[in-house]
């Protein structure tokens, strides 16, 4: 009897860790949805005469620097898209110290120029 519970107190901790996904993959989880997040936003922006378009870097390298550049345009609620980029430039940059990360040191170049096409921001990179 004593076998028989002890082997279903197993089965019911090993089933329950097997849903789990561990720490790192959830903080990694967190920042990959914000960065969707980030560029559904930046997608939604639009430019005419009236908006103009901008870039900026988002992520954070484990050697420095930025993963890329993506644009946008003033359409948007800039002060909260750009609140959101900086959490998720310091999430990546605590994410990458705390597990050791590395990553090519390849640096990421804004776009030498961006251009309105068809009311979309989009980015020229010579």
């Amino acid at each position: 009897m004593k076998f028989l519970l002890l082997l279903m107190t197993f089965l019911v901790i090993y089933c329950d860790d097997s849903d789990q996904i561990s720490p790192q993959e959830a903080e990694k989880e967190v920042i990959d949805n914000l960065t969707i997040e980030i560029k559904n936003l930046a997608g939604t922006s639009i430019c005419s005469e009236e908006y103009s378009c901008y870039s900026v870097g988002i992520g954070a390298k484990p050697c420095g620097g930025f993963w890329e550049y993506i644009v946008y345009s003033n359409s948007i609620d800039i002060v909260t898209f750009l609140a959101k980029i900086e959490t998720l430039n310091e999430l990546e940059k605590e994410y990458n110290e705390k597990y050791s990360i590395q990553s090519d040191c390849f640096i990421a170049m804004p776009p030498s120029s961006i251009t309105c096409v068809d009311g979309k921001c989009t980015a020229v990179f010579q």
